[in-house]
């Protein structure tokens, strides 16, 4: 179905039936595949249910989105706040507002005074974020045994995750959700040995689903989740293509660091195509300078090569890095020649950020937005543009995928080309394509987990 179809609804039939499944479970899962509108679904079940006070924790820079999202699909009268400070919360628990929208670092600070509240609903989004049941976030979310008791979560009648990747590292990662949903009741090591076989590699440990309890494992997640991709959807998406390009640069520091580091190369290359990137925590300081020095070598030229192709007609195009400088170089050039954009990265607050979206959305005048890979490719919706580049890019293929999804999803009406850049004669040259061959993998395989 397409939006002009939808006459007296505004959400479309796979919405609606999102939005039901969740609000008949008071512990559920809403895992589509990113694009397909989970944030309306999720309002759509609260207006269902009736649901009114409640806290909605997301990333930090996503906390801006929620306020507009529950204007746009909400249809009870709702006092929407963002938890920013103790007055923000001490309105909400004065009951002054219905809605507190917190970060995970706003809601695990605050666990307390939420474990002494009752309310309707929490919801959790991104909801990824809660997969380590070591981490100091999700036990105070979900208690030490992810079951609920002595985590705020319990205290709301209602707990929804909604996320695009619910297994984004491994398989395993669902054990939280379930023991939470009541969906299963073994510890992690016995989840593990019924569902799972184990592999490890030094310290690298993933898992692969056993044939033989694979189908008691599904069985048991769809009673607690629903996941649809964009062809069960219905949703018409035009085609995306995912291409590498290289770019000249000075190599000198980079091919001095990897000289002082023989191997070093070759095992990057390795961790990445095999997915064990915590194997390279020894090297993890070398790793990091040789990706800041890869960064800010290519940038001089693309940015370059950016003004040229926007001169010779092309319209607007998105752009994401990873480290500050090559943002600060990408800048400078676009200013100096007078071309408009925006640029979203850890250090721009909620409001300014919103602005930043709506001005590259609307404005013909903006013709580039550069983000942050964290703090941009996740919750940001840019179909204005049809071109995104990848200057620098996220080792973990899956993160590349979520933020492919920016431009790549409802709305976008243009086929939509995807460039990874990488630097020439370099180690960014086979990491380039590594990336880019298994992040084109995902887009083509609809519905799979990482």
């Amino acid at each position: 179905m397409r939006v002009d179809d939808r006459v007296t609804d505004p959400l479309f039939p796979y919405q609606r039936e999102g939005a039901d499944f969740i609000a008949q479970r008071p512990r559920a899962g809403l895992f589509d595949v990113p694009g397909l509108g989970k944030t309306a679904q999720a309002i759509r079940a609260l207006d269902l249910g009736g649901l009114t006070r409640g806290i909605v924790v997301c990333p930090a820079s996503v906390r801006n989105v929620w306020p507009g999202e529950f204007r746009k699909w909400g249809t009870k009268p709702r006092k929407i706040l963002k938890g920013l400070t103790n007055d923000d919360l001490n309105l909400w628990l004065r009951e002054r507002v219905d809605v507190l929208v917190l970060s995970y670092e706003g809601a695990t600070k605050w666990h307390r005074e939420l474990s002494r509240d009752l309310r309707d609903f929490t919801i959790y989004d991104e909801a990824h974020g809660l997969k380590n049941m070591g981490s100091n976030r999700t036990r105070r979310a979900l208690g030490a045994s992810c079951t609920g008791d002595n985590g705020y979560a319990q205290w709301g009648a209602y707990t929804w995750w909604l996320s695009g990747t619910p297994m984004s590292n491994d398989p395993a990662d669902i054990f939280t959700f379930l023991r939470y949903c009541g969906g299963t009741q073994l510890s992690f090591k016995n989840f593990t040995t019924r569902y799972f076989i184990k592999h490890a590699q030094g310290m690298s440990v993933s898992h692969t689903p056993r044939r033989d309890t694979l189908p008691e494992l599904k069985a048991i997640l769809a009673r607690y989740a629903i996941r649809r991709t964009l062809e069960q959807a219905g949703a018409e998406l035009p085609p995306l293509w995912v291409t590498t390009q290289e770019i000249e640069g000075n190599t000198q520091e980079i091919n001095r660091l990897l000289a002082s580091h023989p191997g070093l190369d070759t095992a990057i290359v390795k961790a990445i195509e095999q997915g064990g990137l915590n194997k390279l925590d020894e090297l993890a300081g070398h790793v990091t300078t040789l990706r800041r020095l890869v960064g800010e070598a290519k940038a001089p030229g693309f940015a370059r090569q950016l003004v040229d192709e926007i001169e010779a007609g092309l319209d607007k195009v998105v752009v994401f890095c990873v480290h500050r400088r090559p943002v600060e170089i990408l800048s400078e050039v676009l200013h100096r020649h007078g071309i408009g954009f925006v640029k979203i990265d850890g250090s721009v607050g909620d409001t300014a950020r919103q602005q930043a979206v709506e001005a590259f959305q609307t404005s013909p005048k903006v013709k580039v937005f550069i983000g942050n890979i964290v703090a941009a490719g996740t919750g940001l919706t840019l179909t204005a543009a049809s071109q995104l580049v990848m200057l620098e890019s996220d080792w973990v293929p899956a993160n590349n995928a979520q933020a492919l999804k920016r431009v790549h999803r409802i709305g976008q009406t243009q086929h939509t080309h995807v460039r990874f850049i990488s630097l020439a004669k370099s180690i960014d040259e086979d990491v380039s394509k590594s990336v880019a061959r298994k992040t084109r993998a995902i887009t083509e395989v609809q519905g799979s987990d990482l």
